[in-house]
């Protein structure tokens, strides 16, 4: 039995933000790297940041699914640099990057010698997390996910002390956000809430957490898919909850795909999780369908497991995301996809037995 933990100092309120200065005098910061990426150059967020943390080295480099050549890049630049403090300012690849360059300054050789669970040995330098997406979760997590084109693999790098020292959950940040990158992440956000709740893993807290997210995230999308304003603290919150159910009670199928197709063909990953959660929620209806009703009524949502999931793929539909047809994913590729899911961490999680026959049919069956 794994303990539930989180010893992440979590401020979430719009303007929360400006605890940033507050946190790095309290880590006696000194020299820190800023990791945020080019998309968020032509908002006023780096230049805030900037101004609170004084980094004496920011790289605005990071990729949708960092690589391991960058982190390791970025390590031994901010060892040479006398880092002593990571702040990662963006979405899920950002956080993720910039968590594995704070364990790397203080561990010697590559980010892809420590896939799996507390394979270092030193700690890592401070991290402080500010999610500029409403999906990630990342800055609750112990995990930072990476890409390694070698492989064509992602590969998961978890550790207890992974953890951020601090995040900022502040809703103000998706203000710049377009419309559909809003609808993906935070229907990743969903996927957290469920796989969390319906895996093997799930414990009472993680439950109660998952549910208070899914409460969160729903009416706030579908209020959004109706042409209402955004609800960007009810977004912020839901994906933060959903970030601290998962890390406490891990993923299942939904991960396992999107993370096997993501490391073959750099697909967005809060775009295949979207995609790819109705399908594989009705691939294993059966065996989810108890925790599943559970979530859904914690939450208020008063619908049956069944219902639930014919919501969830109408809301799809009408924030404009695609079908997993629509990916475009070519059937030639589906045998090493299925492979490469079935050997997923996280395929131990699934309530279903999932095997790569299974993840073959899921992508067929389309």
């Amino acid at each position: 039995m794994m303990p539930f933990r989180l010893p992440v100092r979590v401020f979430m309120a719009p303007g929360c933000l400006s605890e940033l200065d507050g946190e790095l005098r309290r880590l006696r910061a000194e020299r820190v790297l800023l990791v945020t990426d080019s998309g968020l150059q032509a908002t006023p967020w780096p230049d805030m940041v900037a101004r609170l943390a004084r980094p004496v080295l920011t790289d605005a480099s990071t990729r949708p699914n960092p690589r391991v050549a960058d982190i390791d890049r970025l390590a031994r630049e901010a060892r040479h640099a006398g880092v002593d403090v990571v702040v990662g300012l963006g979405g899920g690849s950002v956080l993720d990057a910039a968590k594995a360059v704070a364990m790397l300054i203080t561990n010697p050789g590559s980010i892809a010698d420590y896939e799996g669970k507390n394979r270092f040995e030193h700690a890592a330098a401070p991290f402080l997390a500010i999610p500029t997406t409403c999906g990630t979760g990342s800055e609750v997590t112990w995990v930072s996910v990476v890409s390694n084109p070698a492989t064509k693999r992602k590969i998961s790098i978890k550790g207890d002390g992974m953890f951020a020292a601090a995040a900022f959950v502040d809703p103000d940040l998706l203000a710049s956000l377009p419309d559909g990158l809003v609808a993906s992440t935070a229907m990743d956000a969903v996927t957290h809430a469920v796989e969390a709740a319906v895996g093997r893993a799930a414990n009472p807290t993680s439950d109660a957490l998952a549910a208070a997210a899914l409460q969160r995230l729903v009416p706030a999308l579908e209020a959004m898919a109706g042409g209402g304003e955004r609800d960007t603290l009810r977004l912020m919150e839901g994906s933060t909850l959903a970030g601290m159910a998962f890390g406490n009670a891990d993923v299942g199928a939904v991960h396992c795909l999107s993370e096997a197709i993501g490391g073959v063909l750099d697909m967005p990953h809060g775009l295949l999780n979207a995609v790819l959660l109705v399908p594989v929620l009705r691939y294993t209806e059966s065996e989810i369908q108890e925790p599943l009703a559970a979530l859904v009524s914690g939450a208020g949502l008063r619908d049956a497991a069944r219902l639930f999931i014919d919501r969830l793929d109408a809301l799809r539909r009408a924030l404009g995301l695609p079908d997993v047809a629509g990916l475009g994913v070519d059937p030639g590729l589906y045998d090493d996809l299925a492979r490469l899911a079935a050997e997923n961490g996280s395929n131990a999680s699934c309530r279903r037995h999932m095997t790569a026959t299974d993840y073959h049919a899921l992508l067929s069956d389309v």
